[in-house]
């Protein structure tokens, strides 16, 4: 079974199609509260914790999306998955220069 149909099936992969649709009209906020709560649903899932630190930073909730995004890499490290994780990890460095900044 491919994991995007996993997550088709579960709690947070109802969340997560919701939240796309918020975003799709453009209820960006209404999109990232949905996000947090699959997130916080499905705690283990590195995917889900990447689009909720993302849907931050549109909203401009720095500080939300680098948490979020910090704990997406670290998922990603413990899955053995080291490219995604750098790739997550240079987000994340894009979010501090923006707050430094």
């Amino acid at each position: 079974m491919h994991p995007r149909e996993v997550l088709d099936v579960t709690i947070s992969g109802d969340l997560c199609r919701r939240a796309f649709r918020h975003r799709r009209k453009g209820a960006h906020r209404r999109a990232m509260l949905v996000l947090r709560q699959a997130a916080h649903a499905d705690e283990g899932d590195a995917r889900i914790w990447t689009l909720y630190g993302a849907q931050c930073m549109r909203t401009g909730q720095l500080d939300s999306a680098a948490r979020a995004l910090t704990h997406a890499a670290w998922l990603r490290d413990r899955e053995g998955a080291v490219a995604k994780a750098r790739t997550t990890r240079a987000v994340l460095a894009r979010i501090i220069g923006h707050r430094a900044a």
